[in-house]
């Protein structure tokens, strides 16, 4: 009898310290070097930097167009930054100016944890300020293009402000909750134990249940019209994801069902993705309603 307590002790030690490993691992992710500049394309563009009311300073690239269409303000996943999404979204210049940044605690950013949506709404907000700061472009309608977690950070930044006239998701999650276990998923019965582990963990370090940062619980209250791609063979956000989203998200919206894995993004090269987006953020961002 004592021996198989003595195994259960150890195996819950075990379970709570490799939980705390994966969690400090996940909140504080290494950094991305950023590898490609918005000149290495041939786009003009300007270095900015975006401060959040939280008072943290981010990175970013303001690229310019003179046909007023609109901004968009591209948002990258995770763990990743600006560098990784600018070939991905050079296709909307000229037709758009484009604003990219790193997320807090991504690329050449400040912060060390990332709150996986808890706070990165604030960033997108600061990015909608700095538009709104400027002559040039502040009575221009402004558009969100997100993959992954930047999907899910436009869902909620469109909710809980006024001013978002497009958004296009890419690979978005719906709940965080079920992403979280969905990563343990090879660990058989033991991923529900994790997940449960890493939730009290998040509720610890960073202040706030991950029920908070799911889109699906905002959804029915974004104020601009989405579109929402996703792939039926993505294994790291699975499909359903993308259609609760769907189906919770208000009129006007619009499912755009595409090929590949999660990463990768090599579906945004094609002609098929590219003329859907671009005709979405022409039809809302163009012109005044």
């Amino acid at each position: 009898m004592k021996m198989w307590v003595r195994v259960l002790i150890d195996a819950v030690i075990i379970i709570v310290v490799l939980t705390i490993i994966f969690g400090w691992r996940a909140i504080m992710p290494a950094r991305m070097p950023v590898y490609l500049l918005p000149s290495d394309m041939g786009l003009p563009y300007e270095n900015i930097i975006l401060k959040t009311v939280d008072g943290k300073n981010l990175k970013g690239w303001f690229i310019p167009s003179s046909k007023g269409k609109g901004v968009i303000i591209c948002l990258h996943g995770y763990p990743s930054n600006k560098s990784d999404i600018l070939p991905v979204v050079s296709f909307l210049y000229p037709e758009f100016s484009l604003l990219l940044f790193d997320f807090r605690a991504h690329g050449e950013s400040e912060g060390k944890i990332t709150y996986f949506g808890l706070k990165e709404f604030m960033d997108v907000r600061a990015a909608m300020d700095f538009i709104k700061s400027r002559d040039d472009i502040k009575n221009n309608r402004i558009g969100i293009w997100g993959y992954s977690l930047g999907g899910a950070v436009g869902i909620i930044t469109s909710a809980k402000y006024e001013g978002i006239d497009a958004i296009v998701t890419d690979s978005a999650f719906a709940n965080f909750p079920e992403m979280v276990t969905h990563y343990y998923k090879n660990l058989g019965p033991l991923k529900y134990i994790f997940s449960f582990l890493s939730r009290l963990l998040g509720r610890y370090v960073l202040g706030a249940d991950f029920i908070e940062n799911s889109p699906e619980f905002f959804i029915e209250s974004i104020k601009s019209p989405i579109l929402i791609i996703h792939s039926r063979e993505d294994d790291f956000v699975p499909y359903q994801h993308a259609q609760r989203l769907f189906n919770k998200a208000p009129q006007p919206k619009k499912l755009f069902t595409v090929e590949g894995a999660h990463t990768g993004l090599d579906r945004a090269f094609t002609d098929e993705y590219q003329k859907t987006v671009k005709e979405f953020f022409v039809k809302y961002l163009s012109s005044k309603p």
